[in-house]
């Protein structure tokens, strides 16, 4: 395993551009793990480039350093309670204090603790590329394969947000983590893309697969009924 230390944020990315097998390494909770996105790829290593801070803006917004843990945001005052909820999705105090906010959405798992909910959140992210910085919303960033680097998230702190996670145990992979804010509607389903959407009929779009953590009907029943109290 080859890890590479570039010496500024612009520096990773242009890095992550040149190197076909190469992901960014932060908490390291995804890439160092056996069979996690790490494996037989070239690491840029992050630490230091990226801010950490979870602070309260002017205007009001809060702004999340990529570099935050989910335990930062677990004990932070300026978080709303939704988003506290989905860092407690993860049931591991070690890995919410050590994997990163921008690792999780980053990695653009199928079971990524905040995909769904910042995603409904209208969550933007600030992001550098080798064209220079630009704000992205989670919402259309997920289903992309771009290589841009996280610098922070900017969160409504007045906006609340219905999230509920299905699995086998609290500690195994998610079978469906589903999230609604105002009219917005996502479902992230284990070996499947995840969908975004104005109506909870989302989840006709989702193409199930069986898999250890349910079989496609299972999950597609899930993803059915789990709307049905927010209609």
């Amino acid at each position: 395993m080859v890890i590479h230390h570039p010496s500024n944020a612009l520096e990773a990315v242009n890095k992550r551009k040149e190197i076909p097998c190469s992901v960014y390494l932060a908490g390291g909770t995804e890439d160092l793990r056996l069979g996690g996105q790490g494996e037989n790829k070239e690491l840029i290593d992050i630490n230091g480039l990226v801010p950490s801070e979870i602070r309260k803006r002017e205007d009001g917004m809060v702004e999340i350093g990529a570099l935050a843990t989910l335990e930062d945001i677990i004990e932070s005052e300026l978080i709303p309670e939704c988003v506290k909820k989905g860092a407690r999705l993860c049931a591991s105090f070690e890995k919410r204090n050590s994997a990163t906010v921008g690792g999780n959405i980053g990695a653009r798992r199928d079971d990524s603790y905040l995909g769904a909910l910042f995603s409904v959140l209208d969550v933007v992210m600030h992001t550098i590329t080798p064209h220079g910085e630009e704000d992205k919303k989670v919402s259309s960033y997920f289903p992309t394969n771009c290589r841009r680097l996280i610098l922070y998230f900017l969160l409504d702190p007045k906006k609340e947000a219905f999230i509920r996670r299905f699995g086998n145990t609290s500690s195994s992979h998610a079978t469906l983590i589903a999230a609604e804010c105002e009219g917005r509607y996502a479902l992230s389903v284990k070996g499947s893309k995840m969908v975004f959407g104005t109506s909870p009929e989302i989840y006709k779009d989702v193409e199930y697969v069986s898999d250890i953590t349910g079989s496609a009907e299972y999950k597609k029943y899930l993803a059915s009924i789990v709307f049905e109290g927010e209609k």
